[in-house]
């Protein structure tokens, strides 16, 4: 194989890295405004000698290249990893707008199972369950959903405690009498994308259940969100170099493709 061959892979390989690149940048700014989102870092790999390059546009096909020593040139996409840093905090003022400063997701009761979350914009569903923007309900500690079971509240009367304790005040006569519910569960979840992973509506999968810790260092804060762990500068300083560099190995496909063009002719005037 030629050497415009190889560049042409080598051109080919570097725009589709660059191309899953600009894709997980784009969905990490588009929840810059989400809370508690965790961003994604997209990682790649040169793919080694030992082995024969991979098509970049199928990473399943594998083709000859005549054993000529070209795939320390190339790279591949490998893996997202899931950033798990704190975001920083904002204060609302709503009660049931909580965050965790701290290890620890929130556990909340889907259709399909478990899941985790630190998005904490909870509100109260017309049952009286603690719930999530999307209707899931959040467990406490006892492992069942968290209800206000009381006629006689008013929102303001909600109380977390930072250990993670819910109370209500309760009318008694004139006065009110502060009512333990229950205690809002907090896990700690694998840091391993093998074990965890995203599923959409901000909301993590862990595949084994063993790996689910309930949380030790942690302090629930009443009246706070957390915010996502995107930076946006630094996410538009990547996207505008992985833009560039995508661009660049096009223009080296384009150009080999033009340099084998021309061969072709040339060679077919001899």
């Amino acid at each position: 194989m030629g050497l415009s061959h190889q560049a042409l892979y080598i051109g080919a390989s570097g725009a589709y890295a660059n191309q899953r690149k600009l894709e997980v940048i784009s969905n990490n700014l588009a929840n810059t405004s989400t809370q508690g989102y965790k961003k994604d870092i997209p990682v790649f790999i040169a793919i080694p000698e030992t082995k024969s390059p991979i098509t970049p546009l199928n990473p399943k096909l594998y083709f000859d290249l005549h054993k000529e020593q070209i795939s320390q040139r190339m790279v591949m996409f490998d893996e997202t990893y899931m950033d798990f840093s704190q975001g920083t905090f904002i204060e609302t003022g709503n009660v049931l707008d909580l965050a965790i400063n701290g290890k620890g997701f929130f556990a909340v009761e889907t259709p399909d199972g478990v899941r985790f979350t630190r998005a904490g914009n909870f509100f109260l569903s017309q049952e009286g369950y603690i719930i999530t923007q999307d209707g899931y309900k959040v467990l406490g500690a006892k492992g069942e959903p968290m209800k206000i079971p009381f006629d006689e509240w008013a929102p303001e009367d909600i109380v977390v405690t930072p250990d993670g304790g819910v109370f209500v005040g309760v009318r008694q006569g004139d006065s009110r009498k502060s009512v333990f519910v229950d205690k809002i569960a907090v896990y700690e979840i694998p840091q391993d994308i093998t074990l965890t992973r995203k599923i959409g509506q901000n909301l993590f999968e862990v595949s084994d259940q063993e790996y689910v810790l309930e949380a030790q260092q942690y302090e629930i804060l009443q009246g706070y969100l957390e915010t996502s762990n995107v930076n946006p500068i630094t996410e538009m300083m990547a996207l505008i170099e992985a833009q560039r560099a995508y661009e660049m190995n096009t223009r080296v496909i384009t150009a080999t493709d033009s340099l084998m063009a021309t061969s072709v002719r040339e060679l077919g005037r001899v």
